[in-house]
């Protein structure tokens, strides 16, 4: 054994010899067939090999977060609805219950700094960052969080839209602590709307290169974070992270900066979830979060998986904080710093996913930019068609056109449907 040279002594397997193996399990079929594509025409399999891999493998690993304590990504609690108080019992119990970070996804119900204080009371501010989820609107809370000194020393990011509250951004530079960050860029508006994983990402670019002309790159840099959606298609998730962060820092590399720590957040896609069978959910949710910790993302909120039917109760957000305690305490899927790097897959993958969402952004760009591409309604009608292509596709649906179960009881829910 000790003379054993794994280059010499073990017969050399190509490509062509692989695609003969498969093809003899196809009873009499033709290897095309067994291709198959992503939504955006990229070939996603069924062979890859070295000669797939891109000629440059940089790896893409996680940004240094603030409390982390350890930890390789944040967990965050979602805080959600009208009723602040049982918001604020809900929070306290995903925190004690092993979340990290919190996310707040009911801005709309702050209408005073009172508000903000009853929802955030018992939490420990100074050691668990606060998220903003990006909603028209943050301008107002950011009004709120600015009133209330202790927050001065917590790590805040405020959720603002680089376009739509840029004035509201101007007018806080000055004024807000170092630990906060103002601006967010999301890609999940895209996602539930009906876009593909090139038009995420380009989407995203555009919007980038948008708030480094207006702001700055400096700035932009310091105060922005990016959001993206996490399908259940996991291996599709981890390399369209892959591929935006590596989007992200050749923009910040194009204007002059380095944009290695802008933070990539992952929220569970609220578009793959039935209402149907709710239960399979569970899976969906699953997979769509391993792809989100593989992937790399920095802070990651996987959905409760009754968000199809109503509001989450305390079972559905515990299971919902448990897949990512899991996958980071009991499956130790944080402990290498880009897993993927190397797999002949998903290095090949986030190549294409990344060259193709380039051309789409340069095309945004030529166009007249992000604000031109919305304006002109072509944004809207792109999505539009995307949409009603996979619609045209019926692919199959675990618990309703594929196994479906019957006599399967609903789960309970409490308050109204949950809005994306």
């Amino acid at each position: 054994m000790s003379n054993l040279k794994l280059k010499s002594d073990f017969t050399q397997t190509t490509r062509a010899d692989w695609q003969d193996i498969a093809v003899s399990g196809l009873s009499g079929g033709v290897f095309k067939n067994l291709i198959c594509q992503t939504e955006d025409g990229l070939v996603r399999g069924p062979l890859m090999s070295a000669a797939d891999l891109p000629s440059s493998l940089t790896p893409l690993a996680r940004t240094d977060l603030p409390q982390l304590e350890g930890r390789a990504w944040h967990i965050t609690a979602p805080v959600r609805g009208a009723d602040l108080d049982h918001a604020n019992t809900q929070l306290l119990e995903n925190l004690k219950g092993g979340a990290s970070a919190v996310r707040i996804e009911n801005g709309e119900y702050l209408n005073n700094r009172t508000d903000l204080k009853r929802l955030l009371e018992g939490v420990f501010t100074n050691l668990v960052p606060i998220q903003f989820a990006p909603k028209t609107s943050n301008a107002a809370s950011l009004t709120y969080v600015l009133s209330i000194p202790a927050l001065s020393e917590a790590t805040i990011w405020g959720g603002l839209d680089p376009i739509e509250d840029q004035d509201a951004i101007k007018s806080s530079l000055e004024h807000v602590p170092e630990s906060w960050k103002l601006m967010a860029l999301s890609s999940c508006a895209i996602h539930e709307q009906g876009g593909t994983d090139v038009q995420e990402i380009a989407g995203l670019a555009a919007q980038l290169a948008d708030a480094m002309r207006t702001y700055g790159p400096d700035v932009t840099c310091q105060h922005l974070i990016i959001e993206v959606a996490a399908d259940r298609d996991s291996h599709l998730t981890i390399a369209k992270i892959r591929a935006t962060r590596r989007v992200t820092q050749r923009i910040a590399e194009a204007f002059g900066v380095d944009g290695s720590a802008i933070p990539i957040c992952a929220v569970t896609s609220l578009r793959m979830m039935q209402s149907e069978d709710a239960w399979t959910n569970l899976l969906r949710v699953m997979s769509a979060g391993f792809g989100a910790v593989i992937g790399g993302a920095d802070m990651i909120t996987t959905r409760p998986f009754t968000d199809s039917l109503g509001g989450a109760t305390p079972f559905a957000h515990r299971i919902a904080r448990n897949m990512q305690l899991m996958m980071m305490e009991e499956s130790h899927l944080g402990q290498v710093a880009d897993a993927a790097h190397g797999s002949f897959w998903h290095e090949h993958m986030t190549d294409a996913l990344a060259q193709a969402a380039w051309t789409a952004f340069q095309i945004i760009e030529e166009n007249g930019g992000i604000r031109t591409y919305v304006e002109s309604g072509k944004y809207t009608a792109d999505l539009t068609a995307s949409q009603l292509a996979r619609e045209t596709r019926k692919e199959p649906i675990l618990g309703v056109t594929l196994h479906p179960a019957t006599n399967v009881k609903t789960p309970s829910t409490i308050n109204s449907k949950v809005r994306s």
